[in-house]
């Protein structure tokens, strides 16, 4: 019976892997796509006629889409990484809002100037420096506009 159940289990879970979004929304001028958003590669996107989305790969690559009257479809992304895909969702959506428990202590952020590079803002935000990682990542953005 336990094989069972860890197989059952096995099986969802390489199954939620393979069906797991390729990037994430940035920056959308358009209300109806909200930015944290998960998206698929080959997804269509209902956007609007001059409305613009730019989207992130869990690589770091950024993408923008301009709609048009049939929408914009996401393009297929080099690689996938569903654990970075949700960290980059977690690093764009809006900060909590109140009291957030559990935050660094005793540590020291790094200046998000040093930040450089995706996976080192990633590292940031994982060691619990989400704001000086939202700053470098809001500058990182910036330099990687095409």
């Amino acid at each position: 019976m336990r094989r069972a159940i860890l197989g059952v289990l096995l099986a969802l879970g390489v199954a939620g892997a393979a069906g797991a979004a390729e990037y994430v929304v940035v920056a959308s001028t358009d209300p109806a796509v909200k930015v944290g958003a998960s998206v698929d590669a080959g997804q269509r996107l209902a956007l609007g006629a001059g409305q613009t989305v730019r989207l992130m790969s869990a690589s770091g690559e950024v993408s923008t889409l301009k709609g048009g009257a049939s929408g914009a479809t996401v393009p297929k992304a080099a690689a996938s990484d569903p654990v970075r895909v949700q960290a980059l969702a977690a690093l764009v959506s809006p900060p909590p809002t109140g009291r957030v428990f559990g935050g660094r202590r005793g540590g020291v952020c790094p200046d998000p100037a040093d930040l450089k590079s995706f996976d080192a803002i990633l590292a940031a935000q994982a060691g619990g420096c989400a704001s000086a990682a939202r700053e470098a990542f809001d500058t990182y953005l910036a330099r990687t506009t095409k």
